[in-house]
């Protein structure tokens, strides 16, 4: 009887023991994978835009020299990004640039561009068009980069940007940009950064307070505000005007866009559907023969 108890008490131990090294190997399997996920999404992270101050602007860092893709030296390669633009500009009237980056093998494309002042300051502000969205989830408003996911294409890829002069120049301006031109393998190795610059005068201002008489538009209110549906913008023209109006989302994404209408000089409506669009707090830009002003919509559900 006792050594019966006996073996039955090693033999309990031992399947204690396989069970525990079961468990071991059961705990070690979901962490490897976990370990995998967290490292695969770190390397896809980027893809949804890169962040802020990685444009080589003096002060910024780049994504050759922020961890991010170190493999290769920044500007190394055969490769290049370039800024294509006018020369000038003029306060107020909105300015479209190509951003445009390529490498003999490239298959990944993202970029980054930022402007500043002679002072150093951020000038004027970004529109997010297709393809692009402002750094750092919207809250980067200095620095506007590609929008999710980072485009794949083979060799050369761009970006159709827009900068808004503000309506009194800023003096002669300078566009920062940098380029992932990258191998496409979903990881950061083996990619290359490049940067540029690119200057643009300051023309003259157009703004139309410039020559003592009122403002191109005045913005009034936004009624009903908030709103379950759609609602309407009112304002003033002081002269006949192209207008059109851009609603933006919490990420600077445009989601809903009017036609331009010729409506002319005095008191103006211009009604705007909400009715697909989630709650939240959305901002709208109204637009009139270059100038254009900035108002606030609550919609709720």
């Amino acid at each position: 009887m006792k050594i019966r108890t006996h073996l039955w008490f090693v033999r309990l131990l031992s399947k204690q023991q396989e069970g525990d090294k079961m468990w071991n190997r059961s705990r070690a399997v979901p962490f490897g994978i976990a370990t995998l996920s967290v490292w695969l999404l770190a390397t896809s992270v980027l893809s949804t835009g890169a962040p802020a101050g990685r444009t080589g602007a003096p002060g910024d860092l780049t994504c050759a020299d922020g961890g991010c893709h170190p493999t290769n030296p920044l500007n190394s390669g055969d490769g290049q990004v370039t800024v294509e633009g006018p020369s000038s500009y003029q306060g107020g009237t909105p300015v479209e640039l190509v951003v445009r980056a390529s490498r003999p093998g490239a298959a990944r494309f993202g970029f980054q561009i930022t402007v500043r002042n002679t002072s150093g300051a951020m000038a004027g502000s970004w529109e997010v068009t297709e393809g692009t969205q402002l750094a750092d989830f919207g809250l980067a408003v200095a620095y506007l980069t590609h929008a999710a996911l980072a485009p794949r294409a083979t060799d050369t890829y761009s970006w159709t940007v827009k900068w808004i002069p503000p309506a009194v120049g800023e003096g002669d301006v300078t566009f920062y940009a940098a380029a992932n031109t990258a191998n496409g393998d979903d990881t950061f190795f083996n990619d290359f950064i490049y940067t540029t610059s690119f200057q643009m005068a300051d023309a003259g201002s157009t703004a139309v307070q410039d020559l003592n008489i009122p403002s191109t538009i005045e913005l009034g209110s936004a009624y009903p505000n908030p709103t379950s549906g759609a609602f309407t913008v009112s304002f003033d023209l002081a002269e006949p005007s192209n207008v059109a109006l851009f609603l933006y989302d919490g990420l600077g994404r445009i989601r809903v866009q009017t036609e331009s209408n010729f409506l002319s000089s005095g008191n103006q409506h211009l009604s705007v559907p909400a009715t697909n669009l989630a709650p939240g707090i959305y901002s709208y830009r109204l637009t009139a023969s270059g100038h254009s002003k900035m108002g606030t919509i609550t919609v709720l559900r």
